[in-house]
């Protein structure tokens, strides 16, 4: 089921639907079935229902006066704000979607910034070597391993080093600023269509041009499992097909569906992990979480770097944070709509096509 709602105040909207939950006998309602939703998981009623509902109420109002907070302070500490709203909104997503979990099993973020590896060390340790897309962030047990659990069905591995640059290089709501401040391809690309088959296993990928360098130029790892073919679709696309050798959806890639419009071929996520590189797939929105997470830490801990940041003495990626924090801030908690009720909340302008 899809709910669409129009409005000229498109942020305030959303906020009005999740404030709808700060009423714990709302959110009892909702979990234990007597209010229609898409929900697989309904609690019986009883002392259990009725705590995960304080929780998850609770959890809710705070995250909105973080989020009000945020919107009334400078990029200054907005970041810092924008993530502690974030993790409560994540925290009522876990207690609501997890049968057994309640806030006290989960106390700590799941992230953390210690330097693991000499490299992170000898960055940590000169801030001559500090920028912006080095930042990094480690995973752990914690919030967002147990939000990965209730959302993907899986973890990402423990102690996986990730830098902030690879969250923004695989956002495509940002991906025009990212290509011109960087002066390269960003880890997605518009699509023009795509199709598969089960038995026998085949995937189709058609990537909206026709100059196979550029398109390689972003997804040339693809090639041990996928060809490009010569003819052209349409005369529009590319057609890139699975070799028989491939028989199950690659974990590097997958399939974007921006809330602006549009579908975007997404590279995994690149993570370090026990030295070695690799890609994964993380849902934009856990890539959102994690890298607000490194901003507030950067808000934090390092308010001289942050100032050389914002003034644009150190560099020009301020303009880039601008841009993803203005999209986080929206598609995180829509993100956490979604995944109460299990349905699909949009919001936008009255000219969007559906």
């Amino acid at each position: 089921m899809k709910m669409y709602t129009w409005t000229n105040q498109p942020y305030e909207s959303m906020w009005n639907h999740l404030r709808f939950l700060q009423a714990p006998k709302n959110v009892e309602s909702l979990l234990t079935g007597k209010m229609r939703s898409s929900r697989g998981l309904v609690l019986p009623e009883g002392e259990l229902a009725e705590r995960k509902s304080r929780q998850i109420a609770y959890s809710i109002k705070q995250a909105d006066e973080y989020f009000q907070s945020a919107q009334n302070v400078s990029i200054a500490t907005s970041p810092l704000l924008y993530f502690y709203g974030m993790l409560s909104l994540a925290k009522a997503t876990v207690v609501a979607n997890d049968p057994n979990l309640l806030l006290g099993d989960i106390k700590y973020h799941g992230l953390f910034t210690r330097p693991i590896t000499n490299e992170l060390k000898d960055y940590v340790e000169d801030h001559h070597q500090w920028s912006v897309d080095k930042e990094f962030a480690v995973t752990n047990d914690g919030v967002v391993d147990e939000l990965f659990k209730v959302v993907c069905g899986s973890s990402l591995p423990k102690n996986s080093v990730i830098k902030l640059k690879e969250l923004f290089k695989i956002n495509p709501e940002i991906g025009d600023i990212y290509s011109r401040f960087y002066s390269e391809p960003p880890g997605f690309f518009p699509l023009y269509g795509h199709k598969s088959t089960k038995e026998p296993f085949h995937i189709e990928i058609n990537p909206q041009t026709t100059d196979k360098e550029l398109f390689l130029k972003s997804f040339g790892f693809i090639q041990s499992d996928f060809e490009v073919l010569d003819d052209i679709l349409h005369s529009q696309a590319l057609r890139v097909v699975s070799k028989p050798s491939l028989q199950t959806i690659p974990e590097y890639m997958h399939i974007y569906y921006a809330i602006p419009g549009g579908r975007y071929l997404v590279s995994g996520l690149e993570i370090e992990n026990d030295g070695e590189s690799q890609r994964l797939y993380v849902p934009q929105e856990l890539c959102d979480y994690i890298a607000m997470f490194i901003l507030g830490d950067i808000v934090r801990y390092k308010q001289e770097f942050w100032g050389q940041v914002i003034s644009g003495e150190k560099d020009g990626s301020i303009s880039l944070v601008n841009l993803f924090v203005s999209i986080a801030k929206n598609r995180f908690p829509n993100f956490i709509l979604n995944q109460i009720f299990n349905e699909t909340f949009t919001y936008g302008s009255v000219g969007r096509m559906m």
